[in-house]
């Protein structure tokens, strides 16, 4: 009676490892996957940073392109007279001094564009066509 009490009990406790050891595989699966959840977090969490600041960067740019639409739009009708005037610049006014360069673009070439219907901006400058300051 003694040895079936024992046999019994040794069943149980063999039972009861079996479970434990199942609760364990679990256990650790669960552990895995909860730290593959947790790794993924914060990996997606510093993608959403970069792209956050990537966003940030370009809001800025947006104002700054927008900016510029706005002048290139309103410069559209006087463009290809500055462009002329700082073409004939560069490409003839070299060899003179400064007053003989002014002479001629900015009294004579700049009268030549405009008798001929050609828009130029006012005050048109060719160094602020030839030339960017940012």
């Amino acid at each position: 009676a003694a040895m079936a009490r024992l046999e019994d009990a040794q069943r149980k406790v063999d039972e009861i490892e079996f479970q434990l050891k199942m609760l364990n595989k679990e256990f650790d699966e669960a552990n895995d996957e909860k730290c593959k959840a947790e790794q993924e977090a914060e990996e997606l969490t510093s993608r959403k940073n970069l792209a956050k600041r990537l966003i940030d960067g370009l809001a800025s740019e947006n104002v700054r392109w927008g900016e510029e639409v706005k002048k290139l739009t309103s410069n559209k009708k006087t463009v290809v007279g500055d462009c002329i005037l700082a073409a004939g610049f560069v490409s003839y006014v070299g060899a003179f001094d400064k007053e003989l360069r002014e002479e001629l673009w900015k009294n004579q070439w700049t009268a030549d564009l405009k008798s001929r219907g050609i828009s130029i901006s006012d005050g048109s400058d060719p160094m602020d066509v030839l030339s960017d300051e940012g």
